[in-house]
């Protein structure tokens, strides 16, 4: 497990805080509140794919943030 950042994301019309890491090849955004859903993505040949349905509901978002995050490691 990689430590990475926090962020914080639009998720039911509220601003949510995530942690997220990156363990077995996926960046899993794990909310502060326990209660909350996790979300996990891969990134293959250049392309974002979400682990789930939910995961897909908010990839937009999530994906921004991984992107920002990945440049600034360049």
């Amino acid at each position: 497990m990689e430590d990475l950042f926090w962020t914080i994301l639009p998720v039911d019309g509220r601003q949510l805080e995530y942690h997220i890491i990156f363990e077995n090849e996926e960046y899993c955004f794990v909310p502060k509140d326990s209660f909350r859903a996790t979300y996990k993505f891969k990134r293959e040949h250049d392309e974002w794919h979400a682990a789930d349905a939910a995961s897909e509901a908010i990839k937009d978002e999530a994906v921004d943030a991984l992107e920002k995050y990945l440049m600034r490691q360049h």
